[in-house]
Order: structure tokens, then C-alpha cells, then sequence
């Protein structure tokens, strides 16, 4: 016995000289123990009945918060419909204010002598206290109340008809007084005309009502009211519910069905009510003291409390949070019930306990205002590929910097397997800076491929030679990619034939975007030639550009608060009419005048100016750049004259403007880039500061990435098989037109998409159709089409589609937008962000209108290929061709 607690003292003692280093070097330390009642939790929620259900994940993630419960016998029923009372109750519990609710309906009791029957039962009670609750924290008014009791004739005449049926039984006890009897009656009254009141199903306006004054959602009016429009049922809404319902549909808690319907009177089912509250639920569980983050489960530690009653086994879980923070999450058991304590886990879709989460699991965890952890969603749950170079390989363990700089260090599972340029091969192969894939599952690695090359002259064996690089420059014309390495430029030719890959999908080169890392595999030990090209986002994408005074900063709780602020959009600072708060990266950088200024001086700068950048990391907003100003502001909208990279100098409409390598924010397609990216003849937003030197605080990039694709309108001439001419065309290339008076021929293929919009119905017409009207030249038949105009969509040599539009047709409006919302039955979508193209200057005017286009008549284009509006989503950038509100050609770009 002896042996065994020394043993435990020595591992006590290890954790803790562990926990004391860290502290040390910078790190907070914190132990949370899980719940005592963990396993009647589980117990009491692991359903029976939602294994194939579309709301799982929902479900189990608030019954396991206790914000949802089940029907009992482990039963949720979930497309069973909610009652007025129930979906009350749900958000009462939401809020918090379960206790509240009890103690009003137990406060509601009146002692009232039924001679010893119960008619009323706790939940009753509860029930009463749960709506008087719901009435004082503004969840339902009263006028709402008021019509959820008012009863129709029917309903009245069925009620007392009930209520006698139900009074008889207990009129019979000779042991009950006429008083007793008139209390009984009074009871069953109540519990009875619940049934044609609270216990009636709720529908979904109702809820979304109730939902928007929990949220404190304000009304929408006016032109930003949008969204309630694409409902084809919009109309059945309540016309003083119409503006809230557009702040639901808004901000993406509620929407319509698959079909395009609201069905505001429909009923809403469980299921459908625990995916809702699975929208909204986490800042109401901060509010109530709830801690929520994400971490990695960096080690798992077990050890043994031993005496003379019972063994508790002691899990200790350590959690290296997304703030660098160690966490403690500790469970453990024994035979005894009384000492069990532990949390819940949702992992590969299945609801289990705290034994099943691994090393290396990426976790999210909730832990409840009693310090308890409560529970933990695996995120990791699918095998997943890590590419970069070695730093370090132990005998279990590799270290790997990916190619946009991140730092991993993974556990190998035994036997895993290894190759190097797919040969068999050990782990003492691998060397340090050697290029490798990671497949990893579970937070293991479970299979690593190397690659190596051979050092010899001309043919090695495919992808041996690998690049890596970020993208400067694209030249889709001539199939050039410039990139950057070690601050040099590389130049590469990227033959057609080559696959360029990103994500899963093939792509073009002209989708590939400045500031991306790119990886080119090569089959030659030299040349410039490669034979693959995979395409990686640079993972600083931005949120927001904002500026404002520095009013607040609390580096305990890592934030600050903006007053008077603005924020960037479309080429100009849009007032906030409001404070915001903001979350600090960890690592964010702040500078004044091109110096770096620690985080931890922050505080003697409130009352300055700021500039920041944003970007959103699992939710939450945080500020990952600060430019503290000094000077006055000064802005520019124009293109780059000159840049002088050695000097960090752009000259713009005739002015020296100085910009610093990590002191200013260049943006560009919502990432930040490096100054290396900026060209002479970019169109860019500049705000400067300073004094006697102006430095920029901001660069935006406004360029227009260009299509890859060449437009021609004019008369068709001749008529070939698999070819055919156009005679005093116009050309679109690089947003301009220019005319022609000579004829050009054109090749097509059976790929080729043709679309007649000559009449209100357009007509897909055939390749054969078309060709086969060249035997009908000159007979002015309804199928001939000599002579008809036409918008053709040229890509690399081959038209892949064309509009045959009437004579008088000639849309020349050359817009770029942001897809808002897509009508994919009517064939609408809504757009923002909208600018159009000013030919006589060269620049794109900024179109502050918010409209719908209309597609019906349109060739929707993406990567070279035609595509459907079933294909566009909301958050696609369109070029568009348009006739006013009708557009003609549509590139998703």
C-alpha cells in the first residue's frame, strides 16, 4: 500500500512541477472537474429514435447543455409537434430562468381543499410560473396571452361539456363537502382548458416573435428589407410581423424551406425547435456564465487514489486552448457512485462519455457557471492531410511547418505507414526540411508520404521536385505564374494540360488568386515547367477594417471597445452607430509610426485613433492588427503610378505615400497581402496619415480579377459546320468595347451551350439545330439564324456559349457584385457591393443601389464551363453583362 501512494505522490508531484512550468513561461493553468450526475445525464438523453435524423448533431448538443429534454424511456420524438407551452418553456430555459419559473409557479399555489385528490401536478405549477416568467422578461406580451385564452363558442361549449364529464366521479364520494367539490371543479377547469390553450400547436410566426424579443433583434425597414421578398409565402406573414421576421431571416436564425416557403401558420416540430435554439444559444450560455472555447487535447494523464473502501481511477485531461491557455478538464471513477465525475462527448456523430476523446483531439468545450465541464464536441472527426517540411521526428512524434508557417507536433500510431517518393521507408528516412504529407485521424498521424529529390540531370520520378511559393502575379493570357520564395521571384509556365488544384476541385488559372501559397510538383530536376499546381489560401482572410477611438482596453479579459467608429467597405468609411467590442488575437501586432508596440502599453493610448483589422475565429471576432494614427488622415482613389519596392514608396495621383512591410494593412479579395503584391496600374483606396511624411494606414486593392474570358457581339454571317462567323462586331477584353467592321470565325463544339432570348421564353438550342441552319440561308425561316445578332463567350479557342438576342438588344453595362440571396425559382438573385465599370475613366463607380437581377435570359458561366443559377451561392462574385435589371452574361468569379 505503501508503494502504491508514493507511486501516486511521485505522479502528483510530476503534473505539478508540469503545470508550475508553464505558469512560468507565460501560460495560465486551470483545473475544472466534470459533473457528479454526468451519467443520469447520458442515460436520460441517449435517444433511441434520431440516429438517421437531419437534426442529430442539434439535438444532442442542447439536450446535453439541458437546454432541450426528451419525452422519457429515451425518446425524443422528434417530428412530434411543440405546443404553445413547450416552446415557452424552451426559451424561459434558454434564458436561464428555469429557477425563476419554478419559484413563480410554486408562489402561484393557492391552498385550496379538494378533500386530499391531486388534479393539479408540479407541472402545473410550473407551467404557470414558466408563462408568468415569459411575460416578465418580454418574451410574451400580455396581449398575446390574452388571445392564446380567448376560447372560441365551440371550444367553450366542448370545455364544459369535459369539465362535467370529468366532475361526475368525484360528485358520487359522499366523503367530499359541496366546497371540496367546487375547488375540484376549478382544478379540472384549468388543467382542461390547457388543452385548447397552452397545449395547442404553435406555429412558426409565433415563434419567430417570441425568438426575435429574446434576441433583441430591432425591425428592418425600408430598402434593406430584402429577404422576406424570396419567400413565396411572404404575403401570409402578419403585416406588422413582416420587419422583425426580416431581422430573423437576416441574421440566419430562422429561413424558409427547400421550397422557398416561410409557412408562417405551419407547426413547428422538436426537431425543427432544437435546431433553432442550436442557432442562437451560445451567447445566451456565456451571459449566464458559461465558458466556452476550443482547444486540442494535448496529453491524457491517469492516475489512482487508493484506500481501504474504494480505488478512483483519475483521468486528467490537458487542453492547450486557441489562447494558449492549459486547461485541466479531470474525470473519474469508481465503485462507488459517489465519487464518479465526468462530462459528455459528441464524437463521429454518436453521443458517449468522456473515455472515448483521444490525443490530438480538437475539441470544443462548455463548462457551466459552476466550474463544471459539462460538455465536449469533438471536431477532428475526419481524416485530414497536413503538408509542409520536417522540423523535428522522435521515436512517436513529428513536428511539421506547413506551408503557410503554422508549427504542428503530432503522435504517430505504431506501424504507421511511411513512404518517401512512394518507396516503403522507416522513420529514421525522414529528414529534417524534407517535404512530406501528414494523413492524420483522431489527432494521430496514421500514414506519412515523403518526397525527396533524386540529384540527377532531366527525368525523375513525378512530383520528386516540389516548390512551394506565394503567388504575385497571374497572366492568364500567357499562362505565366510569378511567385515569391525567400524574397525572390520565380517565374513558371503553366501549360493548359496542367491540373491546378484547390481543395477537391479542378481550377482554372485565372482563379488562383494573388497571395495564395501554391505547391508545383515537377517530373524534371530543372526547368520552369511543372506538372501539377495545388493551390492553398493564405489563412489571413480579414473580417473587417474598422477605425475609431480607443475608449476601453481590458487585458485581463483580452478586449477593447471602439467608440465613434467606422468601417471599410466598398472604397469608403461607412459610419457604425454604435460602440463595439472587440476580442484581441493572441498574437495580434499593434504598431505607431512602423514600431511595434506591445500589447501590454496598449492601455496608454485610450483617446487615440485607430485603424485594425479583423478576422473570426470560430464565432468571434478578434482584432489581429492595430495602426494606432498619428498625424491627419488623407485618402486617395486612383491606380498606382509608380512603386518603389526597396524605398516601401507608391506614388499615387502625383503623391509619395510611404507604406511599411508590417505597419500598414494591405488588403486585397478579403485577405491581407504582402507589398510585394501591389503593382504599378493597381486601382487601390489609400488612407494615409502623418504629418510632413504621409504613411499609409490602409491599402485596398480594388482591381477586378479578370475573367479569362472574351466577349463579342455582333451579326451573324456564315454558318459552318462546327464554325461560323460574325460580321461588324464589337469585342469586350479588359471591360472595354471596340468595334469592328471586319469578319471573324469562330470554332464551337458540341460543348458549346446556345441560347435564344429573342422572345420572353428563352430557348436552349442545339449545336446540331444551329449548324443544320446553314442549309436555310437566305429562306428567312424561324429557324434560320443568319443574319441574327448574337453575344459570344470566347475561352482559350473555343466559344463555350452564346446568347442569340434580337437587333435592338445591346446591353453594354459591365457590372461586378456580391451575391446577397439566390432565387433559384424564379431565377433571381439579389446583389450587393455593386459597382459598374466607367469606360470614358477606367475605373469602376461604386453603385450604391441594392437590386435583383434577373437570370431567365442569362449564360451563367464558372471556370470555363456553363453552369445553372442552381449552381451560385450566396457570397459569389459576379460579372455580369446587363440590361438594367436583366442580365445577359454571368461569370461566377
Amino acid at each position: 500500500m505503501k508503494k502504491i501512494i508514493a507511486l501516486l505522490t511521485a505522479v502528483i508531484m510530476v503534473v505539478s512541477i508540469v503545470s508550475v512550468s508553464y505558469a512560468a513561461s507565460g501560460q495560465e493553468t486551470l483545473a475544472y472537474e466534470g459533473l457528479p450526475t454526468y451519467k443520469e445525464l447520458y442515460n436520460n438523453i441517449n435517444f433511441t429514435d434520431i440516429e438517421d435524423h437531419w437534426a442529430k448533431d442539434s439535438i444532442y448538443r442542447m439536450s446535453s447543455l439541458s437546454v432541450i429534454k426528451g419525452d422519457g424511456y429515451n425518446k425524443f420524438h422528434p417530428d412530434s409537434i411543440l405546443t404553445r407551452e413547450q416552446a415557452i418553456a424552451l426559451l424561459v430555459r434558454l434564458l436561464g430562468l428555469s429557477s425563476q419559473a419554478q419559484i413563480l409557479g410554486e408562489n402561484s399555489i393557492k391552498n385550496m381543499d379538494t378533500g386530499g385528490y391531486k388534479i393539479l401536478t408540479p407541472n402545473d405549477y410550473w407551467s404557470r410560473g414558466y408563462i408568468d416568467a415569459a411575460l416578465q422578461n418580454n418574451i410574451i406580451t400580455q396581449e398575446e396571452i390574452d388571445n392564446i385564452l380567448t376560447l372560441t363558442e365551440e371550444e367553450q361549449n366542448n370545455l364544459e361539456l369535459e369539465v362535467e364529464k370529468n366532475i361526475i366521479s368525484y360528485e358520487t364520494d359522499p366523503n367530499l363537502t359541496d366546497n371540496q367539490i367546487k375547488n375540484i371543479e376549478s382544478q379540472l377547469r384549468e388543467k382542461i382548458e390547457k388543452k385548447y390553450t397552452w397545449k395547442k400547436p404553435v406555429d412558426r410566426e409565433q415563434v419567430a416573435i417570441w425568438v426575435s424579443r429574446i434576441l433583441d433583434l430591432k425591425p428592418i425597414y425600408g430598402q434593406t428589407q430584402q429577404k422576406i421578398y424570396n419567400l413565396k409565402d411572404w404575403q401570409k406573414i402578419k403585416t406588422t410581423n413582416i420587419p422583425i421576421i426580416e431581422a430573423l431571416l437576416q441574421k440566419g436564425v430562422m429561413s424558409g424551406d427547400d421550397k422557398g416557403y416561410f409557412n408562417p401558420k405551419g407547426y413547428l416540430k422538436r426537431a425543427e425547435m432544437a435546431k433553432l435554439l442550436d442557432n442562437i444559444f451560445e451567447d445566451f450560455l456565456l451571459k449566464q456564465g458559461y465558458k466556452i472555447g476550443t482547444g486540442l487535447v494535448e496529453r491524457i494523464d491517469k492516475n489512482y487514489q487508493v484506500d481501504e473502501e474504494t480505488t478512483i481511477e483519475k483521468k486528467i485531461f490537458r487542453i492547450k486552448d486557441d489562447k494558449n491557455n492549459i486547461l485541466n478538464f479531470i474525470a473519474q471513477e469508481s465503485e462507488t457512485d459517489i465519487y464518479d465525475r465526468g462530462f459528455l462527448v459528441y464524437k463521429n456523430g454518436k453521443l458517449t462519455k468522456h473515455n472515448e476523446l483521444n490525443e490530438y483531439d480538437y475539441i470544443k468545450y462548455y463548462i457551466n457557471p459552476q466550474n463544471n465541464v459539462v460538455f465536449v464536441e469533438v471536431l477532428n472527426n475526419i481524416p485530414a492531410l497536413l503538408e509542409g517540411t520536417i522540423e523535428k521526428v522522435g521515436d512517436n512524434q513529428i513536428t511539421v511547418k506547413d506551408y503557410l508557417g503554422g508549427i504542428h507536433s503530432f503522435n504517430i500510431i505504431p506501424g504507421v505507414d511511411i513512404r518517401v517518393n512512394d518507396n516503403k521507408a522507416e522513420l529514421s528516412d525522414l529528414l529534417y526540411g524534407q517535404d512530406v504529407t501528414l494523413t492524420i485521424s483522431g489527432g494521430k498521424v496514421i500514414k506519412i508520404d515523403g518526397y525527396i529529390d533524386i540529384e540527377e540531370e532531366g527525368y525523375i520520378h513525378p512530383g520528386d521536385r516540389i516548390f512551394v511559393g506565394k503567388v504575385l502575379y497571374i497572366d492568364s493570357q500567357n499562362n505565366k505564374l510569378t511567385l515569391l520564395k525567400d524574397n525572390k521571384k520565380h517565374e513558371f509556365i503553366i501549360k493548359p494540360y496542367v491540373p491546378v488544384i484547390k481543395g477537391d476541385t479542378n481550377i482554372n488559372l485565372s482563379s488562383i488568386k494573388e497571395g495564395d501559397i501554391v505547391k508545383l510538383e515537377f517530373d524534371q530536376y530543372e526547368g520552369n515547367v511543372p506538372i501539377k499546381v495545388s493551390v492553398y489560401t493564405d489563412d489571413r482572410q480579414f473580417k473587417n477594417i474598422f477605425k475609431g477611438k480607443l475608449s476601453f482596453v481590458n487585458l485581463g479579459r483580452n478586449e477593447i471597445i471602439l467608440s465613434d467608429v467606422y468601417y471599410y467597405q466598398h472604397a469608403k468609411w461607412l459610419y457604425k452607430d454604435e460602440s463595439i467590442k472587440l476580442a484581441l488575437d493572441s498574437n495580434v501586432e499593434i504598431y505607431s509610426d512602423g514600431l511595434n508596440v506591445p500589447k501590454e502599453n496598449l492601455k496608454q493610448y485610450l483617446g487615440k485613433e485607430v485603424y485594425l483589422a479583423t478576422d473570426e475565429k470560430y464565432g468571434k471576432e478578434e482584432a489581429f492588427k492595430i495602426i494606432l494614427k498619428n498625424g491627419y488622415e488623407r485618402d486617395y482613389y486612383n491606380s498606382i503610378q509608380n512603386i518603389a519596392y526597396g524605398q516601401n514608396k507608391i506614388k499615387v495621383d502625383y503623391n509619395e505615400i510611404y507604406y511599411d512591410d508590417k505597419g500598414t494593412i494591405i488588403i486585397k479579395d478579403g485577405r491581407v497581402i504582402h507589398p510585394y503584391n501591389l503593382n504599378e496600374g493597381d486601382d487601390i483606396y489609400v488612407i494615409s496619415q502623418g504629418k510632413d511624411k504621409y504613411t499609409a494606414a490602409l491599402i485596398s486593392v480594388e482591381n477586378i480579377p479578370s475573367t479569362g474570358l472574351v466577349i463579342y457581339r455582333g451579326r451573324i454571317d456564315e454558318i459552318d459546320q462546327y464554325r461560323f462567323e460574325l460580321d461588324d462586331y464589337d469585342i469586350l477584353e479588359d471591360n472595354n468595347w471596340d468595334f469592328s467592321t471586319r469578319q471573324i470565325s469562330f470554332d464551337i463544339s458540341e460543348d458549346t451551350k446556345i441560347l435564344d432570348t429573342r422572345e420572353d421564353d428563352p430557348i436552349e438550342i442545339s449545336v446540331t439545330d444551329f449548324t443544320n441552319s446553314r442549309f436555310l440561308k437566305g429562306k428567312y425561316l424561324v429557324n434560320s439564324y443568319y443574319g441574327e445578332y448574337a453575344y459570344v463567350v470566347k475561352y482559350d479557342s473555343m466559344v463555350i456559349a452564346m446568347n442569340i438576342i434580337d437587333e435592338n438588344t445591346n446591353p453594354k453595362i459591365i457590372t461586378v457584385a456580391d451575391v446577397d440571396n439566390v432565387d433559384k425559382l424564379a431565377k433571381l438573385i439579389s446583389l450587393k457591393n455593386v459597382r459598374d465599370w466607367n469606360q470614358l475613366k477606367g475605373i469602376w463607380n461604386i453603385n450604391n443601389t441594392i437590386f435583383t437581377l434577373d437570370v431567365n435570359k442569362a449564360l451563367i458561366i464558372k471556370e470555363g464551363r456553363n453552369i445553372t443559377i442552381n449552381d451560385i451561392s450566396p457570397g459569389d462574385s459576379l460579372y455580369i453583362l446587363r440590361n438594367n435589371n436583366v442580365g445577359y452574361i454571368v461569370v461566377v468569379r
